[in-house]
């Protein structure tokens, strides 16, 4: 074994060219993460906690407004209270099985949806 390689790669333009790359994806990844807070899609609220859990929220207020259906109450302090308390920390996905397992679930417009999603587009709706 030969170790010619070590002569024909010097090591400082190799450092700058790993710290380069270090810093183009430092760079992209903190312009991603701006753009995503302040892009258009960015919400704010006092109960962006809770909306932020869906993946489209232009579809979740869709089906809020049929989940709402002639309900002109207010009760968001309660509904986003009840949800936070019940989601905590878990994941969405297994608040939603759960809830499927244990029966709850709401039909509206045809759809049958966990209770927890259904109130989550509420709150969805009530806040666009």
């Amino acid at each position: 074994m030969s170790n010619d390689w070590k002569g024909a790669v010097a090591r400082r333009p190799l450092l700058a060219a790993l710290g380069a790359l270090v810093g183009i994806g430092a760079v992209g990844g903190t312009t991603y993460g701006i753009f995503s807070l302040l892009g258009p899609h960015a919400h704010k609220g006092a109960y962006q906690d809770l909306i932020s859990l869906l993946p489209d929220r232009d579809d979740a207020t869709v089906l809020g407004r049929a989940v709402l259906a002639g309900d002109t109450t207010s009760r968001m302090p309660e509904v986003a209270h009840n949800l936070r308390r019940k989601i905590g920390q878990r994941p969405l996905a297994s608040v939603l099985s759960e809830d499927v397992a244990q029966g709850r679930v709401v039909e509206t417009a045809g759809w049958v949806l966990p209770e927890t999603l259904a109130r989550l587009c509420e709150l969805a709706t009530r806040t666009a």
